[in-house]
């Protein structure tokens, strides 16, 4: 069983949170300037040419070079700290003494709601889907310098919408349709540059078919997205092959990426491996590539060179 990193908050803090009265927050579509921000205090850059400024296959390897990304692990929000009202609309505690933004995309637009140090708030959501969401606890720097803040905590989570207030007179909504839950599911990470034995995790949350990004839709732990597809082991057991994450739900579209929760991988067929994260494994794969490809440069330059016609 691999257990995810998740972000951790004193036991009291997180009762006050929870009984705190819920503040109704219907977030608009955020400005570009807003969502640049969040990047920003993250280390992400956004620049102009789509969600990361860059294309879709240079992604990776550009997060990677940063220093501010790379050193950052990506754990998950708490499926604890993610509840609902009586009307089924999704409420997110903060537990921490400081301000938490939350981003997320909602009718293919991204909005971020701030939530108040020891308080919750609940969303309104009426479309019903599973949303991952990128919560950034900020410091006191933060909030007054952006442009050179460091966020103290980064965490991937996820909610279900389909709840709203009925108009007076009518019947409280129906509830959510169920989703299928499996316990104690192998999970195989299967990369287009690197393999992964497989692990297994106590849940997955199965979403169903993504219409716009395709593959099966799943939350690991009920909270990490990914897509794949089902498949089975070697015995015939279920088991999940993730083909795409999402580290910055809100900022970024799904990739191949390190897992949000930093799960502990391992390379297929790789004995010196053993008890990495997902993070480190996935830096030594993509520094590989980069090695490769740059002796592949050489020797051809030599073999152009002993070509050369002589005079």
């Amino acid at each position: 069983m691999s257990e995810p990193q998740t972000l951790q908050a004193p036991k009291a803090d997180v009762e006050l949170a929870s009984n705190a009265n819920p503040i109704e927050v219907k977030a608009d579509p955020a400005p570009k300037h807003d969502v640049d921000a969040v990047a920003s205090s993250i280390g992400l850059d956004l620049g102009v040419k789509g969600p990361l400024g860059i294309d879709a296959s240079a992604k990776v390897d550009a997060r990677l070079a940063s220093d501010r990304v790379r050193d950052r692990e990506i754990r998950q929000w708490s499926p604890d700290w993610v509840q609902y009202d009586e009307y089924y609309r999704p409420i997110i505690l903060n537990p921490y003494h400081e301000r938490v933004r939350i981003v997320y995309i909602y009718d293919y637009q991204p909005r971020i709601v701030w939530i108040p140090p020891l308080a919750r708030a609940v969303l309104d959501v009426a479309q019903f889907a599973a949303y991952s969401f990128t919560a950034v606890v900020d410091t006191a720097a933060n909030l007054v310098n952006a442009a050179v803040a460091t966020a103290v905590n980064v965490a991937v989570g996820s909610f279900f919408g389909g709840g709203y207030i009925p108009a007076v007179g009518l019947p409280l909504p129906p509830p959510p349709p169920p989703v299928l839950r499996y316990d104690n599911v192998p999970v195989l990470v299967n990369y287009s540059n690197a393999r992964y034995e497989p692990f297994r995790v106590r849940r997955i949350v199965d979403v169903g078919d993504d219409p716009r990004f395709g593959e099966r839709k799943v939350l690991l732990d009920g909270a990490t997205p990914a897509w794949g597809v089902w498949t089975q082991t070697s015995s015939g057991e279920r088991q999940f092959e993730v083909h795409k994450t999402q580290q910055y739900p809100g900022l970024d579209d799904p990739q191949e990426a390190p897992l949000p929760g930093d799960y502990q991988l391992r390379l297929a067929s790789d004995e010196t491996s053993s008890g990495m994260s997902g993070r480190d494994i996935f830096l030594y794969v993509a520094a590989g590539v980069t090695v490769a490809l740059g002796f592949g440069a050489i020797a051809l330059a030599l073999l152009l060179g002993r070509r050369r016609p002589q005079h």
